[in-house]
This record gives C-alpha cells, sequence and structure tokens, in this order.
C-alpha cells in the first residue's frame, strides 16, 4: 500500500512536470512566433 502511494505521487509529479514543460514551450514558440510576425508586418509596411 505504501509503495503503491509513493508510485502514484512520483506519476503525479512526473505528469505536472510534463505538462508545465510543454505550456512553457508552446509559450516561448508562441511569443516567438509573435514576434517574426511583427517584424514581417513592419518590415511590409516600412
Amino acid at each position: 500500500m505504501m509503495k503503491n502511494s509513493l508510485f502514484k505521487d512520483i506519476l503525479v509529479v512526473a505528469a505536472f512536470s510534463a505538462v508545465s514543460f510543454i505550456v512553457m514551450r508552446n509559450y516561448q514558440k508562441k511569443k516567438k512566433r509573435d514576434r517574426q510576425m511583427k517584424d514581417f508586418v513592419h518590415f511590409q509596411l516600412f
């Protein structure tokens, strides 16, 4: 029982880490893409 509970805790922590990692990566990618888009628009206008 004790071992099972520990395993569950590890699983939860691992899942949380994976989700936050993916979210951060997507956020940074989106920010970069937005910046590229702004640069592109700026280049088109001027």
